[in-house]
């Protein structure tokens, strides 16, 4: 059975944001509990046409606590995110186990949870391991169970 072992999350901050904001937005997909134990780190950049963009990143590496947080984000979802999550999870788990998700910045600020095909988003990775080698397909049973605890499928 495989298990989660890091959550990685990003967003970009544009000069026209507020960078306390937008942190505030990523640290909204952790449950209280763990929010002290989630590293943050932020790096300054230059866009494409030389405006400022600051890259806020989240990581979270606890194999008893990743399961959690992968829960408490799943049972946040609304039914709309889990169906669209249900269809297209075999194009969002890669070769070595790992599930990306992009979540809605503007909502998750406002302590909504919700899955979005936009480019203004907080990108999370989960990474699964399993010994000796993780294999997708566990992985994707995996992460259907979990989907159906939270909140069932269709």
């Amino acid at each position: 059975m495989p298990f989660i072992t890091r959550i990685e999350a990003r967003a970009y901050a544009r000069a026209t944001e507020i960078l306390e904001r937008v942190t505030s937005s990523v640290l909204a997909l952790f449950p209280e509990d763990v929010k002290s134990r989630v590293k943050l780190s932020t790096i300054n950049a230059e866009g494409l046409v030389g405006d400022m963009i600051s890259i806020i990143t989240a990581v979270f590496e606890n194999k008893d606590s990743c399961v959690a947080v992968f829960d408490y984000i799943f049972s946040q979802l609304d039914k709309m995110s889990r169906r669209a999550l249900q269809i297209s999870l075999e194009l969002r788990v890669d070769e070595h186990c790992v599930l990306f998700l992009r979540f809605d910045k503007q909502a998750a600020f406002l302590g909504k949870i919700r899955l979005i095909d936009e480019p203004d988003v907080i990108s999370v990775r989960f990474h699964f391991m399993e010994y000796p080698r993780c294999e997708r397909n566990d992985a994707i049973l995996f992460i259907e169970e979990r989907l159906q605890i939270a909140g069932g499928l269709d």
